[in-house]
């Protein structure tokens, strides 16, 4: 696992980058906001379907019938 701590984009981060330029800081608070809070769903979602691959990998598989 990846022992690094987390970061959050600063409002000059995210300026930084094409089409964010001219954000006003609380545009750009949202959008790190936003940012931060799809990450987590994303992080959520792939855990979730580490732990299904792994119970899927416990169950007897079935031989096809013919």
């Amino acid at each position: 696992m990846n022992s690094k701590p987390k970061k959050r984009l600063s409002i000059a981060e995210l300026k930084s980058y094409p089409g964010f330029e001219n954000y006003t800081d609380e545009m750009a608070e949202e959008t790190i906001a936003s940012l931060e809070t799809l990450s987590i769903l994303f992080y959520e979602h792939y855990q979730k379907s580490i732990q299904q691959k792994e119970i899927l990998k416990t169950l007897p598989t079935s031989k096809a019938e013919d």
